[in-house]
């Protein structure tokens, strides 16, 4: 059996033909590849973007929490030493306190301590709150003490208005 130049020529058109379908199909699906590549690429660029300005935000708001709490604490000194020069020249500075307003003052703090801390033992102060170990407290200790206390406070409500800041912008997203 012979065969002749035109038998030849069918079977290259038909081998290009398939190599051509082959070509085609394989770009049609590097192309699909490439496409949902490129999708998640874009998800994850979104989510980088937003969780970067996430961050920005809430480095913002911690910043800004954190200097308003040292300006607090700086008033808070500065009235301290107005009251330490106020109270030097004061004759009653040595007089106790009643005992019932001590012992309620002590128990309030170790029952507020106890509450703020966790069940960690590493995380105790084992010090105490700074009370003397007869638990008399003089009216001068007192007057000087609520500064403090006032700067505490007033920091913890800078801290919670930051997080709450912090948990409304989360909940907007």
């Amino acid at each position: 059996m012979k065969f002749d130049k035109s038998f030849w020529l069918f079977i290259m058109v038909v081998g290009l033909g398939w190599w051509v379908v082959s070509v085609h199909d394989d770009n049609k699906l590097l192309k699909k590849d490439n496409d949902r590549l490129q999708i998640d690429n874009d998800k994850q660029s979104e989510l980088i973007a937003k969780q970067s300005f996430e961050f920005n935000r809430i480095n913002q708001i911690t910043g800004t929490a954190y200097r308003n709490g040292i300006v607090s604490k700086a008033e808070s000194q500065e009235k301290i030493i107005e009251y330490r020069t106020i109270l030097k020249k004061e004759p009653t500075c040595d007089l106790v306190v009643p005992q019932s307003f001590t012992d309620g003052v002590l128990y309030d703090t170790y029952r507020l301590r106890a509450s703020a801390l966790s069940g960690d033992p590493e995380r105790v102060n084992s010090a105490g709150v700074g009370f003397t170990s007869s638990r008399q407290l003089t009216y001068c200790q007192a007057i000087e003490w609520i500064p403090y206390l006032l700067a505490d406070l007033k920091q913890a409500n800078i801290q919670l208005d930051a997080l709450e800041q912090i948990r409304k912008g989360q909940e907007r997203q």
